[in-house]
């Protein structure tokens, strides 16, 4: 309770406002006062080009603090051969450093794909194809060799046509479907206002939990992993309560 206050204060006193999260709206469009992350210019790619080293040096970048990104390493350690990683809305590129971190794996039986906005492949390109096994790339690729981990960790929430683009990707055939650090709820999808550095004020989707798992079954996908990162929290001005939740997903003919 005591840190929950102190984050509320350094929100304030950073100009975030009150709450991490609030609205309800129909559509990312309809959240006024955002700044769309697939627009050109990205300030998160900004803040990553002025630090680079802590967001991927070699592999020793710090993960996260939270789970959900520790399931790609995890996944991918299963693999003694060859393995494909596509890591859409990766970022600097710390689903990469978190593979070379946990998974050590064989690099030269790796090869990591980075889909990220036009601003952002233009700061990472150079570190991370300077890697043989690394690629950098502002669309979707039409297909990629088999097998393949797609990495999907706090990225769909803020694509306007999410179904477009998991269709996109399901399309691909990977062996393992992760959408990670995710807000799942009850209630309808909607969407909401994310008070969030150095954006400051962006669009979010909230999914309605059944809808998105339905939205994967029709593309061929079923859910076998789900852990909620925090209990069910009604944010300010919300539709209803929700919760960040990780997901993994396999094609729907394995039966295990």
């Amino acid at each position: 309770m005591i840190m929950r206050s102190v984050r509320k204060i350094w929100r304030v006193a950073h100009g975030l406002g009150w709450y991490n999260f609030y609205g309800s709206w129909p559509t990312l469009a309809d959240v006024p006062a955002t700044r769309g992350v697939d627009s050109d210019e990205d300030p998160w790619a900004r803040a990553i080009a002025a630090d680079w080293q802590v967001n991927l040096d070699k592999g020793g970048a710090p993960i996260c603090d939270d789970t959900g990104r520790l399931i790609l390493p995890v996944l991918a350690s299963q693999f003694t051969g060859p393995l494909t990683v596509l890591d859409f809305g990766g970022g600097a590129g710390i689903g990469l450093a978190n593979i070379l971190k946990f998974a050590r794996p064989d690099l030269s039986r790796l090869s990591y794909v980075l889909v990220e906005t036009p601003a952002m492949c233009r700061t990472v390109r150079r570190q991370i194809e300077a890697h043989s096994f690394g690629t950098v790339t502002g669309q979707i690729p039409h297909a990629l060799p088999a097998p393949l981990i797609v990495n999907a960790s706090s990225s769909i929430q803020y694509i306007a046509d999410y179904q477009a683009t998991l269709s996109s990707l399901a399309r691909l055939a990977p062996e393992f479907f992760i959408i990670s650090q995710t807000p799942l709820t009850g209630g309808p999808t909607c969407a909401c206002q994310v008070l969030n550095t150095p954006h400051r004020k962006i669009a979010s989707w909230v999914f309605n939990r059944g809808e998105f798992v339905d939205t994967l079954r029709s593309l061929g996908y079923r859910l076998t992993f789900s852990v909620d990162h925090d209990l069910p929290l009604t944010y300010g001005n919300a539709s209803g309560p929700w919760a960040i939740a990780s997901m993994i997903f396999v094609p729907a003919r394995q039966s295990n």
